[in-house]
């Protein structure tokens, strides 16, 4: 008979939660150098960026982040939030 190796599932799942980590880590090592701009093209990214358009720009990256954050926000207080609008007023 083949017998199985018999691994628990903590080491399993801390095993698997270092090699993620580390594949993560490994791609974001990678692909900074080619995120650089060489010598010659550095000043018309940067004149790219800092533009006229540049706080709009600014703003609408940031709105996914802002969106985000309120759901969030609105998800962890929405018990709270329930439990005070459903209870009897004080006035009644």
């Amino acid at each position: 008979m083949l017998r199985t190796l018999q691994v628990p599932s903590r080491i399993c799942s801390a095993m698997m939660k270092r090699v993620v980590a580390t594949w993560l880590a490994s791609l974001l090592l990678l692909t900074g150098p080619a995120a650089w701009a060489c010598r010659v093209c550095r000043p018309r990214v940067h004149a790219g960026i800092h533009n006229a358009e540049y706080t709009a720009n600014l703003l609408l990256l940031l709105l996914p982040v802002a969106v985000v954050l309120l759901v969030g926000l609105g998800l962890f207080y929405a018990p709270t939030l329930k439990a005070r609008l459903t209870s009897p007023s004080a006035h009644d």
